[in-house]
């Protein structure tokens, strides 16, 4: 961002903040005290100091250097730590200043409901910035270079790009910039992405340069993951998984146990919520054609042990009896009436919930495959064995980001949300996938 732009964000930033606070305060007031006429009065003292101690402490943690080009979570961790330093301060000068505090019930109700409004209005603000003010130099790889192009500017349609190349025959080892293309000032870019897997020894000298200058320089799966909240498997190799961020959480006591202990309270009370639904969803099926209610299918799972899943049957009997497996299509003639509202509903998944009691799935993971097609789509994206990592999920961000995979190409897109859900697994990214699985299933979306 110019400097203008970064000066007005700052002003408009502390200005939120401010009014936020204020009525955080004036809420934990009414809440507490069914008034608020006494922070007029006897907290009047305690509001102002409040009201310097938090812009203090914000800008001490530089919550005010709001930068487009970082994380969203980078952005969030500097105001919510300057919060909690800002709150601990007011409390150790109320504490040794009681004529002037507020009383304890305002304070915590008022401080509970900032957390909350600062990182809503923080996170829209992050949003909005990076979707308007981005300034981007690509350097790398032809074809990368444009897909890193296309993906910026689906996402962050205001953002310009600009593209440096090595000057091949001249002799000087930093390359050339395109006068055409490239702003005067180097100092003007926000974020510098490499794109490609090979990159020549004169692009990675400039763009070691530029870092040293403070530019932000991601590489492709960086920019995806950010901007689509995917990862591009074609971009993702060994020296890509031995070096990037994240994946902690798979190998975390904590992460798990307590990833365990919530699937195995939830299948357990959503077998039994579930049991009139199921009953009724037999009834219907068993009138239909007599056939079994029930199926099972060989599932590849976690260290790619094969187990047998169960749901409620939604296609005709014997539906691969001619064709062998294939991949479920959009109005596939094999489901059947009865079928097809089951799925909408997600009825049929519900059985599944049984394969959750015996830890062979979970409630949030990617989706298991079968064996026959796990070992197609392994050979062509070795990366696709990253799945097996983690038990398979009944819901996962790959289902609640995409419609059903009907073929390969699809399953490559899945894949990718997969990628990105591994990489950034905690129970709070489950909480999130849980609650977009609700909103899908009340809206329909992505089933046959």
């Amino acid at each position: 961002m110019q400097a203008p732009v970064r000066i007005k964000v700052k002003l408009a930033l502390l200005v939120g903040d401010l009014i936020l606070l204020s009525l955080c305060i004036l809420a934990g007031s009414y809440i507490r005290r069914q008034e608020i006429w006494p922070l007029f009065g006897q907290y009047s003292t305690a509001w102002i100091l409040c009201l310097m101690i938090y812009p203090l402490c914000f800008y001490l943690t530089r919550s005010y250097e709001v930068q487009p080009e970082a994380s969203s979570t980078e952005n969030l961790r500097r105001p919510l730590l300057g919060m909690l330093i800002a709150a601990s301060a007011a409390s150790l000068l109320f504490f040794f200043a009681p004529d002037i505090r507020f009383g304890r019930g305002i304070f915590a109700i008022a401080n509970a409901l900032y957390v909350v409004a600062l990182l809503t209005w923080r996170l829209g603000v992050f949003v909005r910035l990076r979707r308007r003010s981005l300034t981007v130099l690509l350097m790398g790889n032809p074809d990368a270079m444009e897909m890193a192009r296309e993906l910026i500017h689906k996402f962050s349609p205001h953002s310009q790009t600009r593209v440096w190349q090595p000057e091949v025959e001249s002799s000087h080892p930093s390359g050339r910039m395109n006068p055409h293309t490239l702003p005067a000032e180097e100092d003007e870019y926000d974020l510098l992405i490499l794109a490609g897997q090979s990159i020549d020894p004169p692009t990675l000298r400039r763009a070691a340069s530029l870092r040293l200058k403070g530019v932000m320089v991601w590489n492709l799966p960086r920019l995806w993951s950010e901007f689509a909240e995917r990862l591009p498997a074609r971009f993702i190799d060994e020296r890509w998984v031995a070096t990037a961020e994240g994946f902690r959480s798979l190998n975390e006591q904590s992460f798990q146990v307590t990833k365990r202990l919530v699937d195995i309270c939830l299948a357990f009370m959503g077998l039994i919520l579930a049991f009139p639904l199921v009953a009724l969803a037999s009834a219907l099926i068993k009138l239909q054609d007599g056939g079994l209610v029930f199926y099972s299918q060989e599932r590849v799972g976690k260290g790619e042990k094969t187990f047998r899943v169960h749901k409620l049957r939604t296609m005709v009997t014997g539906a691969e009896g001619d064709t062998g497996p294939v991949w479920a299509s959009p109005n596939d003639p094999r489901v059947t009436r009865v079928g097809h509202w089951l799925r909408k509903l997600r009825i049929d998944e519900i059985p599944q919930m049984w394969n959750v009691l015996k830890g062979e799935m979970s409630f949030v993971g990617p989706r298991p495959e079968r064996p026959v097609f796990v070992e197609s789509l392994q050979s062509k994206y070795p990366v696709y064995s990253l799945r097996h990592l983690v038990r398979p999920g009944i819901t996962g961000w790959a289902q609640v980001c995409c419609p059903y995979a009907a073929n390969e190409e699809d399953n490559l897109l899945k894949l990718e949300y997969d990628l990105y859900y591994l990489q950034n697994a905690s129970m709070l990214f489950d909480l999130r996938i849980i609650l977009r699985t609700i909103s899908t299933v009340a809206s329909g979306w992505g089933s046959w």
